[in-house]
């Protein structure tokens, strides 16, 4: 096991390929992956709706940066869609319910640690506000800059603890190819062993969820996309063997370049 699980090292080329190949995978599964997406750009549009309607606008940032936290818990459904397509099958919303009804223990136990960081993560952002900026008159141009600087820090910490942790374990629980402990250890293995490309796949993560937060629409397309080549890039770094599907020819090409 020990040795299957040893990270390869990729470039940030991988990522943009991967990437470009997410996007074009997805144009095969648009409707389902959409549908599912949907659920998550609902969810987001009420609570955009909610902290505005409490004047609590300088709080969405926080918000939409949250996600980054749980959105490794939902990466399953959009792993099952992508592989049924990768298979020959049809994808629909059959295959996210059974990857959720089939996901091990362990991938709901990183589920719950993502969930409560991201707790944590808004009830800091809360305090920081209170502070800082408060409820009453309009806050100055200055607070609020403040504001989002001190929380973007904060935010970042928690964010790559999270992405340490959930960035490969998650799809390595999926596959059912370690435990929890060593899906964990090798995910942090993974992801400091490749730290350039992770540095760029990380640039790709906050530049869609600023996107999102000013079109929230746009999660429609980019969460599903963002899944497909994390799977991807998964798969690259942990090259499948005994029957996972063989995608890391996509961006085989990459690695000469």
């Amino acid at each position: 096991m020990s040795i299957r699980l040893d990270p390869r090292r990729i470039s940030g080329a991988v990522v943009l390929a991967a990437l470009a190949e997410g996007w074009r995978q997805l144009r095969g599964c648009l409707k389902p992956a959409a549908g599912f997406a949907a659920v998550f750009v609902l969810i987001g549009v009420l609570i955009f709706a909610l902290l505005l309607w409490l004047d609590l606008a300088q709080m969405i940032l926080p918000f939409a940066g949250g996600f980054l936290l749980v959105g490794p818990a939902v990466l399953s459904g959009f792993i099952a869609l992508r592989r049924a397509r990768a298979a020959g099958l049809r994808p629909g919303m059959g295959q996210v319910v059974a990857a959720f009804r089939g996901a091990p223990r362990g991938l709901w136990v990183v589920a719950g640690v993502c969930a409560l960081l991201f707790l944590i993560w808004i009830t800091d952002a809360a305090t920081v506000y209170s502070f800082m900026i408060g409820v009453g008159a309009a806050p100055e141009a200055g607070q609020v800059l403040r504001f989002h600087a001190l929380t973007g820090v904060m935010g970042a910490v928690l964010a790559f603890i999270v992405f340490c942790i959930s960035a490969f374990s998650v799809p390595l629980l999926f596959d059912r190819r370690a435990n929890l402990v060593e899906a964990v250890t090798a995910s942090v293995k993974a992801v400091f062993a490749n730290f350039g490309a992770m540095l760029v796949w990380g640039l790709v993560l906050a530049v869609a969820v600023i996107a999102t937060i000013l079109c929230p629409p746009l999660l429609l397309l980019s969460l599903p996309c963002l899944a497909f080549a994390s799977d991807l890039i998964y798969l690259e770094i942990f090259p499948p063997d005994q029957g996972l599907p063989d995608t890391s020819s996509l961006v085989q090409d990459c690695h000469g370049r």
